[in-house]
């Protein structure tokens, strides 16, 4: 692993926060365990980063099978498949669905709601309504990405 100051600023700032997650081609260090089934069409590369981090990536099998088709160095392939993933990838911010079920329990979207509606729940008076919980029920540890190779998602 390469010895840096760009590594030593990426340990400390992963040691101080759980969620703290940094992942472009130059941080991927090794390749720890791969895991696939092309049944349920899924491939699973844990891998570790420069900075010492343990990740997992998922994506689809057949997404992986489509570059590996395109590359003629087999040697390291899912390193090298990580770091193609990551070099043209974006992380997906998931935008937050505000809805409201009605009497009949249809969705409302936002734009539908009753002039008289202030967009809220009954009870959000309240310190710990359900929108405050479900936000921090949601694992922290997961992110969406998408790229030329694919949709992928990484875990810790």
């Amino acid at each position: 692993m390469k010895n840096s100051i760009k590594n030593f600023l990426l340990e400390s700032e992963s040691e101080k926060n759980d969620n703290f997650i940094y992942i472009k081609s130059d941080t991927i260090a090794k390749i720890n365990e791969v895991d696939w089934d092309q049944n349920d069409n899924y491939i699973k590369i844990d891998f570790t980063t420069t900075y010492k981090k343990k990740y997992s990536f998922l994506t689809k099998f057949t997404d992986f099978i489509e570059w590996q088709k395109k590359v003629e160095d087999k040697k390291d392939m899912f390193k090298n498949f990580l770091k193609d993933y990551f070099d043209s990838a974006k992380e997906v911010k998931v935008k937050q669905i505000d809805e409201i079920i009605d009497d009949t329990n249809e969705i409302m979207p936002d734009e539908d709601m009753p002039s008289n509606s202030t967009g809220r729940m009954i009870g959000t008076g309240h310190t710990m309504d359900l929108e405050k919980i479900f936000k921090r029920s949601m694992p922290k540890s997961v992110r969406n990405y998408s790229g030329n190779l694919g949709l992928g998602t990484v875990v810790w």
